[in-house]
């Protein structure tokens, strides 16, 4: 799939689609769940609440 292109981690569906909601929809390179916090200075938690957020109101970009 895409790896983090800060970090290199391999990254889950989620923190595709959670870069792709908050930062850039037609974006090919991404961040990690962990650097997207340091990135957008908040806590991994709420990245973590946005994707439940999104999830909860029916985004089909989250599994």
């Amino acid at each position: 799939m895409a790896y983090c292109k800060e970090c290199n981690k391999w990254l889950l569906l989620d923190e595709i689609a959670i870069y792709r909601r908050l930062i850039y929809r037609d974006a090919e390179e991404y961040l990690c769940k962990n650097c997207l916090s340091e990135e957008m200075k908040v806590d991994v938690s709420e990245i973590d609440k946005k994707i439940e957020h999104f999830r909860s109101i029916g985004c089909t970009l989250f599994n």
